[in-house]
């Protein structure tokens, strides 16, 4: 390796992270301060890993030609294998060969810049959330973090991909880990907008703390007034606690500020849902199907929005929409079709229960689908030992229990009350 300019955005050698820009060397426990001179020779031998070096290169570069002693060159060599631990006798890093030069025996490892890693990782979490970006959107960030373990945008940007993660249902302790990471962005970086809102969700979802929750938005808000993901955050919080022209304002806000944009496009037509507000949810709609117009989940959450209603033939028709729109089968489409001559809308929704169920064609077993369903239905044991679930496991739909329209045969259940309390949502 002949660049040193490879070098110069920092490296790994063995177990040391070299950072030249502020003269560092870091290990598992260990850090060390290298003045100017002795961390421009390292990189300067680093840069010719594997070669022998002569003295006299070594002299003309690093000390400009001047005339040095012998014994201030050793005791620069001196100085540098202190600090890499390294041993002359023995030497794993700086190797002397008399009357010939020096020579570095591990090959540094170039790090990638700190931005390039933490773009990568936004990157990976705009595009569709399935494990493979999310994972992907990790590595990223945790790779960031190697090189600058206090760099608050790749901890704000671990953060948010833990919630995603958390959000999704992937196991482990993701609601913990995006706390830590969250937190120490903020105390890094208090204006960090990103930062605050991964802390709103923790608050919201797994600490069940919507006042709290809400504080982090507001923090979010005052860096960027028009922040699109923090104004879609406010909405679901406003909507949550009952506050629907609020949550209303903020979701057409973020909508107008990214037209063309389905998340955000859906959430206002949840948050127009949530107030009730159903013929804006079809002029929404309409609108959300000019932009995607085979939007299955879209055209299978209007199957809620008619039930509610009464609507069940504009319900049905939805479901076939979008079980169509999915790729099902025409003998199943039919199959459903008969359904409903048979049992009208209820026993649609029994069959798409039984589905999801069974993890059949329409798709993967959606928690959140199949409390819909039972809510609807009116089977409140399988709907609250879904809430419990959910509950355990931090799922941010159930932030909608207090306020949507498909739990209204639950509320004169004891147990509803129970588990709004339990998710702070009493306010609504």
């Amino acid at each position: 390796m002949n660049d040193r300019k490879r070098l110069a955005g920092g490296f790994r050698l063995g177990e040391w992270l070299v950072k030249p820009e502020d003269g560092s060397l870091k290990s598992t426990g260990k850090s060390v301060r290298l003045e100017p001179l002795l961390m421009d020779l390292l990189v300067f031998l680093c840069s010719r890993a594997g070669e022998v070096v002569p003295k006299q290169e070594v002299l003309d570069t690093i000390w400009g030609g001047r005339f040095v002693s012998d014994d201030t060159v050793k005791g620069s060599f001196y100085q540098l294998r202190k600090a890499l631990g390294d041993d002359p006798r023995q030497p794993r890093f700086l190797e002397t060969l008399p009357k010939r030069g020096f020579r570095v025996l591990v090959e540094p490892v170039p790090l990638e810049p700190d931005s390039d890693l933490v773009a990568k990782g936004r990157a990976a979490l705009a595009s569709e959330a399935n494990p493979a970006s999310l994972k992907q959107a990790r590595l990223y960030f945790e790779r960031a973090l190697e090189a600058e373990p206090e760099h608050p945008a790749a901890l704000a940007g671990l953060a948010r991909t833990f919630v995603t993660m958390a959000s999704l249902g992937f196991p482990g302790d993701l609601w913990s880990g995006a706390k830590r990471a969250a937190a120490r962005a903020i105390e890094l970086n208090p204006k960090l907008a990103e930062a605050h809102l991964a802390l709103a969700a923790v608050k919201a979802v797994a600490e069940h703390d919507p006042p709290g929750a809400m504080a982090e938005v507001s923090a979010a808000l005052e860096s960027n007034p028009a922040d699109s993901m923090a104004l879609r955050w406010r909405a679901r919080l406003n909507s949550a606690l009952g506050r629907h022209p609020a949550a209303i304002a903020d979701a057409r806000q973020a909508a107008d500020a990214d037209p063309l944009s389905v998340p955000v496009r859906r959430d206002l037509l949840e948050t127009l849902f949530l107030a009730r507000r159903y013929s804006d949810v079809a002029s929404e709609a309409a609108r959300l199907f000019e932009i995607a117009p085979s939007a299955a989940d879209i055209h299978l959450g209007m199957v809620w929005v008619f039930c509610v209603q009464g609507l069940d033939q504009k319900a049905f028709e939805s479901f076939i929409a979008g079980i169509e729109a999915l790729g099902v089968p025409p003998a199943q489409v039919e199959q459903a079709r008969e359904a409903f001559r048979r049992g009208g809308l209820p026993e649609i929704l029994k069959v798409w229960a039984g589905l999801l169920e069974t993890g059949a064609s329409i798709g993967q077993k959606m928690q959140n689908d199949l409390l819909v369903l039972y809510a609807l239905m009116g089977d409140r044991d399988r709907s609250f030992r879904i809430i419990e679930a959910g509950f355990a496991q931090g799922n941010p739909f159930l932030l909608v229990l207090a306020e949507s329209p498909v739990f209204d045969k639950l509320r004169g259940d004891p147990r509803y009350g129970e588990w709004i309390g339990k998710l702070g949502l009493e306010g609504s």
